[in-house]
């Protein structure tokens, strides 16, 4: 029978009767394989072969034979050919050499043998006359033996088609066979011009064998050959290659296609036979099985694997009964040769060899190849070689078991898919003489062109396969000791006695050299490269590179073993233990960081998780083995290795109910007679099994292996498991080092998942290491964890029946105190989280004032659910504000140690620091020793012990309300009630010490806006009842001693940088009061915008300014006016009208004007007619109050009055403070102008919104009664009206300072006119179409300056002006526009005539003068126009300036007829005079 790799080509036979194949046979091979074949069947798509192999055999060394016992070597030689061109080819051209072949008889089963598709003949002929006198017999010959059915014109049986082939006749031009042929013929109807020779009788060939058919196949072809390049050479011999293979790949698939419609036909009739009596499943295999070969052989590999998968599901309906087992029963063997031949040398050497050396009782079965040779081999170790037995001719002799049968698929299966996966599939030639299989992939492709999802395919298929295995193995073995039928020859196996222990060693020993040999079989380099930096990792020593070595390179001789070294190690030659940071972490494992700079190839994860079940598999495996043994020193062994540490109870844990994965659990069969090196094969396998050194060796080196592939292949929480593994190893072997590396691993994973059971064992071997190794810290984290693992879930604490260790059962209570008392020796505290030992945490939201002190207190309610009694040294409470604008921090503590005992627990806890403000609980701290158990708000975990006051169980519902006792100092921050405009602003800080006698304190000013800077240093006190003591550090002013019930202010001076309308400020006062230390703490919002703004006009006459002052309100609130002044100076007097009422409110849209007479006033040492006093400075001050602090101020006094006389007293400041400031930021504009206006504040439009959110802050008790009262008092205060006079509190001064300026002359202007009616005192009138005659007088002064660079009173300067009236009201005639020089006090007139333009009162016109200097020079604008050099500055004082004259018609009497019986009807006039004619 052929070989499985002789199904990966077709095969060509060829007839060479001139010995010119060895000629032609290197450029053939340049040729092949053939290249882009498409397959289009009528029953299936198209299907697409990219390389097919074909295998040339030469006539006469055919692959196949016609009987099943003449089995012959299936590879074609051709080497006998090698020497052919020496050979007198005349002597091989006789007719008949080499033509005439006998016929072989076919096997009556189709597919058995392997036959050519393809069968040519090589032809060398130079000239028609040889052609017919002896080739052309030698080839009707040939044709007549080899004549396919397709061709036969005689009936055939349609059986034949399963061996169809088609033949094809190749004509060879050699260089010296005359005449070279310039062009090659290759069809019937090409030009003959000019050929000769060798194309005539290419000519002849076509016309004697192609047919004569229109449809007919050519069957000739044509081929030259050339001995290097030649001079104007055609394309002939190219374009002969091209036809040759082109008809070559066409007429192999025509074959093809004829077996696979037989085959199909064939298949399809046997399965309709099924339930026939005498049908057999073998023969049908057969059958079905030539038909997947062929498409092996064609390379359809897909469609062969899916024939394959057929018939293994119709084995295991046959095997599993679903047809009619008695039926089949006897086309199977009852048991398998070589595992009866090695359970029958087991069982030999127990009785012979008992106390040998297990390697030297290694039995290794014997079978016997194809050729009929004795072939030693290991079980297992071969099972993807589908050759090493006959398998074919056992199905056919119905002398196959049901292993073997199963063992033969997987093979053919596994093969399959790894050449869809590129990879060489290990076969008995390509191994040693033992059958190990080698290491082909990395010979046989690259990784790059190898499809890792199907080589993990094949894992995972094998996998699966041994798990079934090993029973089907057990059935056999149980099998051939108790036969099942009688009908056995003498040859059979002696019935023996059961004896477990052999056959589990067999199965085991077997199902280790498998998963050895897939590991072989699919390992690639791209996945070694990824895992060597894995093993580097895991094993940082020499022995890390042993342990890659074996597992990338393992040997291929049976009598070396696979580790580097077969002597025991010590136990304590450990690698270098990894530091928690340098240990890769199971959980965050960056495996691209392990890995090489190139992207892993796809698939690479997959193949690697498959990799790591074969490597656990074997670790299982030898775990069980070892766990049958009599060694006890094994069974120390693998006790380390499992988390049970008592020798009496080797029960394994289960996570989450699943079976363990070292074997079977207790109580199953595992009675061992004797000693189990028996049954065990394999050198690797004996030497893991001979001491406790090496199982341990070879135990952590599969787990490492296992770990790495885990890592790789992304299955994490099998790579936990592993890792508990090595941990709990190195723990036993007394490496502390590395087994707490490992823990460290294991505590999220575990916790994670919630695997307590495991969790707390773990964590108690992870403590003991961190206390052997002396880290004290880390130990107490992890006994705490214990703590906390046996206090939340007291039900999954395991009992002393499930989990036992060194010491006895785990003492919960006595871990706590060590714990305590190591953690005493710690430079820093441990943290861990509170709600893992305290439940039931209550914080009463509600505080209480101290009594005669400062500050106040809360109560909290814990409940310890730990099984023993905690000291703690301290509780803390952390308060944060809950408005971030106005953060503030206030921790609450106890006041000495408490004992937390066992159950519920009350602790008051009181702070001496005053922030008044809404607070939110965000952290809890119990701190004893220095394990402090925490609880952070902020996290995302929640607290479900936590519970507010009404019972929500959430922490961020818990609100407290801090506020200071009415006896308590307090700080208070404003703005300077005096403003300077020209001088740097200042905040004033009102201290209140209340009831305490303050020794010392300390000032801390912080600014809380972007842009405010604080000038601490230049603080001045204010009241002189305080010593400032230091004020150079910055932003901290020390202060002395203040008496009890006093007052004190400090004065900050304050700068900005940029535009603000508000500044916060942030003020502590730290001070002491008889030795104890407060604090009080406030953050203030201060608007610095000047609520009022004042603007000035001046208006200058000859010896008098008028100064106009428009003081007005600059945020809408209205004002009241208290009191304003100027007073006068040595330079100037001032008179100012009196305020008629005081106070006077003004209004957004209603400013205050006030006009101030100002003169120059007397001196003896400034001359007043020449120049002004040195001091031109003057001060408006005007006092004033807000509405808005007026309103809030009463509001104040008339509830604290109210509350002084009723039992809240205590909550006079928290009531007065929060409705003030609720009150102000609910007031509006329109309200505030409505108490302006009216003078009193309506308290019923109050709603009651504005004293909800304080009363919250109140217990419930006392909230009712308050609400009652605040609603009592509304009612009794419906209207409370704002003082007559200003309060002194709210009183302001605002300070205006101005310069008067500085004029150099000013001009004074009338117009007088002559010829109008009216007299002194009386309203002047003109009449219309009338000219006035008016003068225009000018002069000037230089009283409003100071400077002489406009001369002296002498000295003339040139005055320009000019008349202006719009032209519909006056026409001016005269001297409109003209200059004049003039000297001061120098009167100057000029006549213009007026004619008003329409009649009533009319504005005298104005007039416009500019001055300059006699003599000036002139100069160049920045318009470009020309302008006298020295201007001189003036202002106009034109006394008729807004005075008017009333213009009437021309008329002083009219006569009217008001008869209707006129010329013209109705009223007419009669009559009328002018009043120039009265």
């Amino acid at each position: 029978m052929e070989q499985s790799k002789s199904s990966r080509k077709v095969t060509v036979e060829y007839t060479d009767p001139s010995g010119i194949y060895t000629v032609i046979s290197e450029d053939l091979q340049k040729r092949l394989p053939l290249r882009n074949l498409y397959w289009n069947s009528a029953t299936r798509p198209l299907r697409s072969i990219s390389s097919l192999h074909i295998e040339l055999v030469q006539t006469g060394s055919s692959t196949s034979s016609s009987d099943p016992s003449e089995r012959v070597n299936s590879a074609g030689r051709h080497g006998d050919a090698e020497n052919a061109e020496d050979r007198d080819i005349s002597r091989d051209n006789r007719p008949g050499s080499g033509v005439g072949v006998k016929k072989e008889r076919r096997h009556q089963i189709p597919g058995l043998r392997q036959t050519p598709y393809l069968k040519i003949f090589f032809l060398r002929c130079s000239d028609v006359e040889s052609y017919r006198a002896t080739y052309r017999k030698q080839i009707r010959e040939w044709i007549k033996g080899n004549t396919p059915p397709t061709q036969s014109t005689a009936s055939v049986n349609t059986q034949e088609f399963h061996d169809a082939f088609e033949w094809l006749i190749v004509h060879v031009v050699l260089p010296d066979d005359g005449r070279s042929i310039s062009r090659a013929s290759t069809s019937k109807s090409e030009n003959r011009n000019g050929l000769g020779g060798s194309s005539a009788v290419v000519e002849k060939l076509r016309a004697d064998f192609n047919g004569s058919s229109k449809n007919a196949v050519d069957r000739v072809s044509l081929v030259q050959i050339t001995r290097g390049p030649q001079p104007g050479q055609s394309q002939v011999s190219s374009d002969g290659w091209e036809d040759f293979i082109a008809k070559t790949k066409s007429l192999i698939l025509s074959s093809f296609d004829l077996r696979v419609t037989q085959y199909e036909e064939d298949i399809k009739e046997r399965e309709a036979q099924r339930n026939i009596p005498g049908w057999n499943f073998n023969t049908f295999f057969v059958l079905k099985e030539g038909l997947a070969r062929g498409f092996e052989s064609i390379g359809l590999v897909e469609d062969a694997l899916n024939g394959y998968r057929e018939l293994a599901v119709g084995l295991n309906t046959v095997i599993e009964g679903r047809d009619d087992k008695e039926q089949h029963r006897e086309h199977f063997k009852h048991f398998t040769d070589d595992l009866s031949a090695t359970l029958k040398n087991a069982l030999q050497s127990e009785e012979s060899h008992i106390g040998v050396d297990r390697q030297t009782v290694t039995t290794n079965s014997v079978t016997h190849d194809r050729n009929g040779r004795e072939n030693r081999h290991i079980l297992g170790a071969n099972i993807l070689d589908a050759d090493k037995k006959p398998f074919r001719e056992m199905i056919l002799a119905n002398e196959i078991s049901v292993f073997d049968f199963q063992c033969y698929l997987f093979a053919r299966e596994a093969s399959l898919l790894l050449r869809l996966a590129n990879a060489t599939v290990p076969s008995d030639d390509d191994g040693s003489a033992s059958g190990a299989p080698s290491d082909i992939p990395s010979k046989a492709a690259s990784s790059e062109s190898q499809n890792l999802l199907l080589l993990a395919e094949v894992c995972r298929q094998a996998i699966e396969f041994f798990s079934a295995a090993g029973r089907m193995i057990r059935d056999d073995l149980r099998s051939s000791v108790h036969p099942l039928s009688k009908g056995h020859t003498s040859g059979s196996p002696t019935t023996l006695t059961i004896f477990d222990g052999p056959i589990e060693d067999i199965i085991a020993s077997w199902t280790y050299s498998a998963c050895q040999c897939i590991l072989d079989a699919t390992n690639v380099l791209s996945l070694q490269t990824q895992l060597q930096p894995l093993l580097r990792s895991l094993k940082p020593t020499e022995e890390g590179h042993a342990h890659a070595n074996n597992y990338f390179g393992p040997s291929t001789r049976e009598e070396l073993p696979r580790r580097i070294s077969s002597l025991p190690k010590s136990t304590h030659a450990s690698p270098k233990p990894l530091s928690p940071d340098e240990f890769p972490s199971i959980t965050s494992l960056d495996a691209v960081r392990l890995l090489p700079p190139v992207s892993s190839q796809t698939g690479t994860q997959e193949l690697a998780a498959q990799h790591a079940e074969l490597v656990i598999m074997k670790r299982r495996i030898m775990v069980s083995v070892g766990d049958r043994s009599t060694d006890t020193s094994i069974k120390r062994a693998i006790l380390a290795g499992r988390l049970s540490l008592s020798a009496s109870d080797l029960e394994d844990i289960s996570l989450d109910d699943t079976s363990s994965q070292y074997g079977r659990p207790e109580g199953s069969a595992k009675v061992s007679h004797g000693s189990a090196a028996n049954g065990i094969q394999g050198i690797e396998l004996n030497q893991n099994l001979r001491s406790e050194s090496s199982f341990r060796q070879a135990y952590e080196e599969l787990t490492v292996m296992a770990l790495a592939l885990n890592v790789l292949g992304g299955r994490r929480r099998s790579a936990e498991s592993l890792t508990r593994d090595l941990a709990v190893i190195r723990y036993r072997l007394q490496d502390y080092i590395s087994a707490a590396s490992y823990f460290r691993q294991l505590s999220s994973f575990y916790y994670n998942n919630d695997w307590t059971r495991l969790e707390v064992p773990m964590l108690d071997l992870f403590a003991k290491c961190l206390k052997h190794i002396n880290r004290l810290e880390d130990f107490c984290r992890t006994g705490l964890q214990i703590v906390s693992k046996t206090t939340s879930r007291p039900t999954l604490l395991p009992t002393p029946t499930e989990l036992r260790f060194q010491n006895g059962p785990l003492n919960v209570d006595q871990y706590l105190q060590e714990v305590i008392n190591i953690s005493r020796s710690l430079e820093r505290p441990v943290s861990t989280p509170l709600h893992l030992h305290f439940e039931g945490v209550h914080l009463d939201p509600y505080i209480r004032h101290l009594d005669e002190e400062d500050g106040f207190r809360m109560s909290l309610e814990v409940r310890n659910i730990m099984s023993a009694a905690v000291e703690a040294q301290g509780i803390r409470v952390k308060l944060v504000s809950i408005e971030e604008e106005q953060r503030c921090d206030i921790w609450i503590t106890n006041q000495g140690p408490v004992l937390l005992q066992t159950g519920l627990n009350v602790i008051i806890l009181q702070s001496t620091v005053m922030c008044p403000a809404w607070y939110r609980v965000e952290r809890i701290e119990i701190q004893s020793a220095n394990i402090v158990f925490t609880h952070d708000a902020t996290s995302e975990a929640s607290f479900d012990g936590l519970a507010s006051s009404d019972g929500n169980p959430q922490l961020n519902s818990t609100h407290v309300l801090v506020w200071p006792d009415e006896k308590a100092l307090e700080a208070r921050l404003s703005l300077c009630k005096s403003i300077y405009l020209r001088k740097p602003r200042s905040i004033e800080i009102l201290i209140s010490s209340g009831r305490n006698k303050v020794s010392h304190g300390k000032l801390s000013v912080r600014a809380c806006s972007a842009g405010l800077r604080l000038q601490t240093a230049e603080t001045d006190v204010v009241s002189r009842n305080c010593l400032i003591l230091q004020k150079a550090q910055a932003g901290n002013i020390e202060f002395g001693a203040l008496d009890a019930q006093s007052n004190t202010i400090f004065r900050v001076p304050y700068s900005i940088e940029s535009d603000l309308l508000k500044i916060k400020v942030r003020v502590e006062v730290s001070y002491t009061v008889e030795g104890q230390a407060y604090q009080y703490s406030c953050i203030g919002e201060l608007p610095i915008q000047l609520p009022l703004s004042v603007n000035v006009q001046d208006s200058f006459q000859e010896r008098s300014l008028f100064s106009n002052f428009k003081i007005d309100t600059a945020n809408s609130v209205p004002m009241r006016i208290g009191d304003y002044r100027m007073d006068s100076t040595q330079a100037y007097q001032v008179a100012l009208p009196p305020l008629c009422s005081a106070p006077l409110t003004i209004f957004a849209r209603q400013p205050l004007s006030l006009v101030a007479k100002i003169r120059q006033g007397r001196s003896e040492t400034v001359n007043t007619q020449t120049s002004l006093p040195p001091d031109r400075m003057l001060m408006l001050r005007i006092k004033y109050a807000c509405v808005e602090h007026e309103i809030s101020a009463a509001v104040d006094d008339a509830l604290t009055e109210a509350l002084l006389k009723s039992e809240f007293t205590d909550l006079s400041r928290l009531l007065v403070t929060v409705l003030g400031k609720s009150l102000r930021s609910s007031l509006s504009l329109q309200d505030l102008e409505t108490v302006g206006l009216l003078g009193e504040i309506q308290t019923s439009s109050f709603e009651q919104q504005l004293w909800q959110p304080v009363l919250n802050g109140l217990h419930p008790d006392r909230r009712e009664k308050v609400a009652k009262w605040l609603t009592n008092w509304q009612a009794e205060n419906s209207a409370i009206a704002l003082p007559q006079a200003i309060d002194s509190r709210n009183v302001l001064e605002l300070m205006v300072p101005f310069e008067i300026p500085e004029i150099p002359i000013v001009v004074t202007g009338r117009l007088e006119t002559f010829n109008c009616g009216g007299g002194p005192g009386e309203g002047r009138f003109a009449a219309m179409d009338h000219s006035l005659l008016a003068e225009l007088s000018l002069s000037y002064s230089r009283h409003w300056s100071k400077s002489t660079d406009v001369g002296s009173e002498n000295y003339a300067l040139n005055i320009t002006y000019e008349v202006h009236a719009s032209p519909e009201i006056w026409l001016i005639g005269g001297q409109r526009k003209g200059h004049f020089s003039a000297k001061e006090g120098e009167v100057s007139r000029f006549p213009i005539i007026l004619l008003p333009q329409k009649t009533g009162h009319l504005l005298y016109p104005s007039v416009e003068v500019h001055a300059t200097k006699t003599g000036g020079s002139h100069r160049q604008s920045k318009d470009g126009e020309v302008e006298p050099a020295d201007i001189v500055a003036c202002e106009m004082d034109y006394v008729d300036q807004g005075d008017s004259i009333l213009i009437v018609r021309d008329l002083s009497s009219s006569t009217v007829s008001l008869e209707s019986s006129g010329p013209g009807g109705g009223a007419w006039l009669v009559e009328s005079r002018s009043r120039s004619e009265r």
